[in-house]
């Protein structure tokens, strides 16, 4: 199967992509030209950085108070259910990506393969290949089936390099009604300071 429309969940610290959302979208472009970010909040902020590393397109998403994942993976499928369906998206394997993962893998019923750190798209369909065993031994997993798939990464798996890219077309997409899932609200961040290594 070629990989011809691949989804990155991008996220953004300080005004920036993060490096695991840099890291996706170098390895997304090695894949396809078709490269789309999806992000919560004002996706003109990041469309420039995005742009550069190889998205073409930014899905944006104001998720407000709600939850990120919840809001996200419901905006998602709002955008599969309207007639796009990606052949693959790419998630990072942190909290935050595991929980929209998680949900949207739900919500579309499609299996997930989470702690990756390679991908390839050859003869036999995409592989995904994940450590096991403390990494002494590599685990080759090929999806079945119907796409969307859905797989997670490792940080630094691969290496962020700018492809030189114009910034990335934007487009915003409705959080439809999160019904009893959006009673959960974020109404505060507390960021710890630390000090030293």
């Amino acid at each position: 199967m070629a990989l011809n429309n691949i989804w990155v969940f991008a996220q953004v610290a300080n005004g920036a992509p993060t490096s695991a959302t840099l890291e996706l979208l170098t390895k997304a472009r090695s894949l396809t030209s078709n490269v789309t970010a999806f992000i919560a909040g004002d996706g003109n902020a990041a469309a420039a950085a995005l742009g550069e590393y190889g998205a073409t397109k930014v899905y944006a998403a104001d998720t407000g108070k709600n939850l990120p994942g919840v809001a996200i993976a419901s905006a998602m499928k709002a955008v599969i259910d309207g007639g796009e369906t990606p052949d693959l998206v790419m998630f990072p394997q942190n909290y935050e990506g595991r929980d929209v993962m998680s949900r949207l893998s739900v919500k579309i019923d499609k299996t997930v393969i989470t702690n990756n750190v390679d991908i390839a798209d050859g003869g036999n369909g995409v592989t995904v290949v994940t450590p096991i065993f403390g990494g002494n031994t590599l685990v080759s997993t090929t999806f079945t089936g119907a796409a969307p798939f859905l797989a997670a990464f490792r940080p630094k798996s691969f290496a962020a390099e700018s492809a030189g890219g114009a910034a990335a077309a934007v487009t915003a997409v409705s959080v439809p009604d999160l019904g009893s899932t959006g009673g959960a609200q974020v109404n505060a961040v507390h960021v710890e300071e630390t000090t030293g290594p």
